[in-house]
């Protein structure tokens, strides 16, 4: 009987276990892919940022917003509206 039950609850564990593993695994898809669409949101991968510099000129990466210029430039603006190419 107890063999059983050690059974049936091992059985349920597992159960959780992967639909929280798959549920963990669309969240971050759909979450990259919101962060890949907008460019105005935070985002901490650098191979991204460039995705969407390329893709729409601008990203904002670590709290600092980048622009891509028409010539190919890439700059920031400091906090006294200056911009500090790179």
């Amino acid at each position: 009987m107890t063999y059983l039950l050690t059974t049936i609850l091992l059985i349920v564990c597992s159960i959780l276990v992967v639909n929280f593993v798959l549920n963990f695994y669309k969240n971050s898809k759909y979450k990259f892919e919101i962060l890949e669409s907008n460019p105005c949101l935070t985002t901490t991968d650098y191979d991204q940022h460039v995705r969407r510099l390329n893709k729409f000129r601008s990203s904002n990466y670590k709290g600092i917003t980048y622009y891509f210029s028409k010539k190919g430039g890439l700059y920031y603006y400091s906090k006294n509206n200056v911009r500090i190419y790179m």
